[in-house]
């Protein structure tokens, strides 16, 4: 187990409780992700918008402009987008590109928020989320190529990519691209459990719709949270069905061998202290 502590990633500004600088983090053959590269964040929308994203107040714009983004990766659907619009391109600068995975949201097959609502379903438990990242990678694996692209054009960075929370859509994508540039496994899937530390106990917000529907909260509380053995679970099936994350961006995605060199080079180097 390496020293190195995820947490340290966290970059705390006003407005925001889940944004990341993935710079620092150690890879497999002594390498690391340099700073200031590669950053992940929930979505940023003016004050009123859903409790899930970030807000932006120009009040703190010299904090957003100082993180150098030219880029920002939008995994919301045009929906999501049109109800919370965002403010990342106000508060930084960067072009905004739209690259939308489609699940989980309103309107999908697997809006699993709205089958709790209906009374469709009474619980979300681990294998509901396992099952559900599962479909992300089996139906969404272009989209997901193509954020890698974006990643590996050095033109393009500093790139921050974001969804909602920055947990589901967003904790997958980060996860493969951590994983196919060979970050310890373990500190992958600590990544991805990050969100819900400093996003704790987001089900309470929702208690009294759910004491409402009869629903007790432990039975949904994974909906809201990143348990870490749901990333173990999804990043197992990759190796199973893919041979692995990059094999995985290789062939659902859609990339090339020069693709992912290219995403090394963009993204690795040799960190001296």
């Amino acid at each position: 187990m390496t020293a190195f502590d995820p947490a340290s990633t966290r970059l705390v500004i006003p407005g925001t409780a889940n944004l990341r600088d993935l710079g620092g983090y150690p890879t497999t053959d002594g390498r690391t992700i340099l700073p200031g590269r590669v950053f992940r964040s929930e979505a940023l929308s003016r004050p009123g918008a859903q409790e899930a994203l970030g807000v932006f107040e120009k009040v703190h714009a010299e904090h957003f402009v100082g993180l150098g983004l030219r880029t920002v990766i939008d995994l919301r659907s045009v929906e999501e987008n049109e109800q919370d619009p965002s403010t990342w391109h106000e508060a930084t600068g960067a072009e905004v590109l739209s690259l939308p995975i489609l699940e989980g949201g309103e309107g999908t097959d697997n809006y699993f928020f709205g089958d709790l609502l209906s009374g469709t379903s009474t619980s979300f438990l681990v294998p509901d989320m396992v099952s559900f990242y599962k479909d992300i990678l089996r139906r969404q694996g272009t989209v997901l190529g193509e954020v890698v692209r974006v990643l590996a054009d050095p033109a393009k960075g500093p790139i921050l990519v974001h969804c909602s929370a920055g947990k589901d859509r967003t904790g997958v994508t980060i996860a493969l691209v951590l994983d196919a540039l060979g970050v310890p496994r373990e500190l992958v899937v600590q990544d991805y459990a990050l969100t819900q530390q400093f996003r704790p106990n987001r089900v309470e917000l929702h208690a009294e719709v759910f004491d409402g529907l009869g629903v007790a909260l432990d039975d949904v509380r994974v909906l809201f949270e990143s348990p870490p053995e749901a990333m173990e679970a999804t990043l197992a099936h990759a190796d199973e069905e893919y041979g692995g994350s990059r094999s995985y961006l290789l062939e659902a995605g859609g990339l090339d061998p020069a693709d992912l060199e290219a995403l090394e080079r963009n993204l690795l180097g040799t960190v001296t202290h």
